[in-house]
């Protein structure tokens, strides 16, 4: 038995409001007389440790906060709330292997906690694990069986794993206990656009955004799906509003590639990709690759392609009319999104071509 578990009612709740008030005399201050025991010799050391590694993490120093927190845990400080804290610490810094195992822990601890099982669903996502992400969503589902985020967290993994009939139980069951529930709506429409309702998910983004109006995930998503339906001033009307309150750099930049994309459409300019080759056996050989074999035709532009835009997957960004060799143009025009044409032979190269919008 660790100096932690010996301690008496409330000697944990000293880790927590320290991490709160930085200090053991706020924490004395703040808490009831009969829960606040004093800290023994014994104790500090682990104390100081963990209002350490809060400060480090307050000043976003990830590393050095882990690394404290740690000989904490290490020293005894193995309640589950630390434990917790901890596993959050190692989910930002991108270490869900970690986290998990520290979750795991907390649950031997004190079982039944009901964002605990949310936090292993997370990390066993992050680890491309939908099975065990499932199973403890499934653990959670025991602990709270009419908990709405429960239900539409289970309607979610089994859309990911095209189970259909059992995400959308799930989720009617989620918006049953609870109609405002945000994430169900959102998977619902996920669920609309996976069997090819696009009207049904529109519709369901609308309520989306009725009950949430700056849900980024909602924005983009909607944008996204009235851009598919050719309603372009639409789209790019709910693409600048998710832009001004997006954060995600990565994110960001899809959004630019796609409002740039809608524009072009627009002004009638083409997008393609292409590879050029000096053989034509070669340039047939990569075709079957592709069409054929299901290789990737980026990769294989920057492996092959003598073009000067190899190295960015054989991208000829968008053109309009005239600015590509006739025999491009005509080609392109002829092709339905994603398909691959034909081995084209100009001069003495060959070339392939494939349609991006």
């Amino acid at each position: 038995m660790t100096a932690l578990q010996r301690l008496p009612k409330g000697a944990h709740v000293c880790l927590l409001l320290a991490l709160v008030f930085g200090s053991v005399d706020m924490l004395a201050a703040q808490a009831e007389p009969e829960v606040a025991p004093q800290v023994s010799e014994q104790e500090a050391p682990l104390l100081r440790l963990v209002q350490q590694a809060e400060a480090h993490a307050r000043q976003g120093q990830l590393e050095l906060a882990l690394q404290r927190y740690e000989e904490a845990v290490d020293g005894g400080a193995a309640s589950a709330d630390v434990l917790n804290r901890v596993a959050e610490l190692y989910l930002i810094a991108g270490n869900p292997a970690r986290a998990i195992t520290l979750m795991q822990r907390s649950l031997l601890e004190l079982p039944a906690q009901l964002p605990v099982y949310s936090g292993l669903n997370e990390a066993f996502l992050a680890q491309d694990m939908p099975d065990s992400a499932l199973y403890y969503v499934r653990e959670a589902r025991q602990v709270a069986p009419e908990n709405s985020g429960v239900r539409s967290q289970l309607g979610f993994l089994h859309l990911q794993a095209g189970r259909l009939e059992q995400a959308f139980a799930h989720l009617d069951s989620a918006l049953q206990l609870d109609g405002d529930n945000v994430h169900a709506h959102r998977i619902l429409a996920l669920y609309y656009t996976q069997i090819d309702q696009p009207d049904s998910a529109l519709a369901r983004y609308r309520v989306v955004l009725e009950l949430a109006p700056d849900d980024v995930e909602g924005l983009n998503n909607m944008s996204f799906l009235l851009a598919t339906q050719q309603r372009y001033l639409e789209a790019l009307e709910l693409y600048q509003k998710t832009k001004s309150i997006a954060e995600d750099p990565q994110l960001l930049h899809a959004i630019n590639m796609n409002m740039e994309a809608i524009r072009a459409i627009m002004d009638g300019q083409m997008r393609a990709r292409y590879i050029l080759v000096q053989s034509g056996t070669l340039a047939n050989d990569l075709r079957r690759r592709i069409d054929g074999d299901g290789e990737d035709f980026g990769e294989l532009a920057a492996r092959f392609s003598k073009a000067p835009n190899a190295r960015d997957g054989g991208d000829l960004g968008f053109f309009g009319p005239g600015d590509m060799l006739p025999a491009v143009e005509e080609a392109v025009l002829q092709l339905e999104v994603g398909e691959l044409s034909p081995v084209i032979q100009i001069k003495r190269s060959y070339m392939l071509l494939q349609r991006l919008n």
